[in-house]
Parts: structure tokens; sequence; C-alpha cells
């Protein structure tokens, strides 16, 4: 768990800031020599546990912008997005979160020029085929995830108004809020 509210995503150029909810979570550091993968932000409304994974190709100066087309075109993309999930609820539960046992959604925002919403929904039935959706046993004491959604850094915005994202830019530029 990380003290700061404000969090850069590990690319450098985007901000969150959590300052309106009580924690951000982040295991980067904590798993980054080990095997397993983790979301880049976990954190807490007043309705749901929130697992958020970023991925942004609608940058300027974007390296390789369509890397990320070609990323969603394999199979290894999705199952590498849902084990983000499970490693993620695994150190989340192991670290006691989600003491009073909210709903948990996960979040895979992405952006790029070309992916409109119809791509995401596509990217959605994708991903969700791999995660613990529809796993309803009896022996299962605690639910394992409520939702997962797909959106761009606007649907964010208007999904949760309370994580403000912010372009990190040179001090001489105007910042741009989503």
């Amino acid at each position: 768990m990380t003290n700061c509210k404000i969090v850069v995503e590990e690319n450098g150029r985007f901000q969150f800031d959590f300052s309106a909810l009580d924690y951000v979570w982040q295991f980067h550091d904590s798993v980054v020599k080990t095997m397993l993968s983790d979301v880049d932000f976990i954190t807490e409304t007043a309705q749901e546990v929130v697992f958020i994974e970023y991925k942004n190709a609608n940058i300027k100066n974007a390296v390789n912008p369509d890397a990320m087309l070609q990323k969603i075109k394999h199979e290894t993309f999705y199952s590498k997005i849902a084990r983000k999930f499970y490693d993620s609820l695994l150190l989340f539960w192991a670290c006691k979160g989600n003491e009073k046992e909210l709903p948990i959604t996960f979040v895979l925002i992405i952006e790029h020029p070309i992916l409109d919403k119809k791509l995401r929904r596509q990217l959605k039935l994708k991903i969700e085929k791999q995660l613990p959706l529809q796993l309803n046993v009896p022996m299962i004491a605690r639910q394992m995830i409520s939702s997962f959604e797909v959106l761009s850094l606007d649907e964010w915005q208007e999904r949760f108004p309370q994580i403000v994202v912010r372009e990190v830019i040179p001090i001489d530029e105007t910042p741009t809020q989503f």
C-alpha cells in the first residue's frame, strides 16, 4: 500500500489522483522480482473495491502506437490481463484487503485512436471468459469478482469521477484532465 494518493502509472505519462478515497494499493515493486503479475492500482469506493489495469497507446510521441493493436490480436494478451487480476487478488487477500467484503470490480482502461466502443466490447467479452464471473459454488464463501469493464479514459471519468486522471506534462504546458 502506498501512502501517497496521487500516483503516476508505470510509463510516467498519466497520474491518478485517489485523494478522495481511503487508499490506493500498488504491488508492482513487491512483485517485480517474482513470477506474479499485478494490476496497476487497487482502491476502494463506498460501493466496491476496484482493480485497475491501464493501457494507453493514444499519447503524444508514442514510440509504437500500433503495438497495442498487434497485442489485442493474440490470445496471450487476454490471458495476461486475466492473470493480472488473479495474481493481484491473491496478493490483496494475503494483505487482508477487502475485509468489508465489498464487490470487486476489475477495470481495464484502454486507449488507442481506433479502439472504439465496439472494439472495447469485444475485448471485454474475450477477457471476461477467463475471469471467474460465473463461478457460483456453494463452498465458496467470498465472491472473487463481481464485474469486469473495459473503458476509455472518458468512460472511466464518467464511471469513477472521484478518481481523476491527468496527463503528466512539463511545467510550461497546461495539463489535460479526463
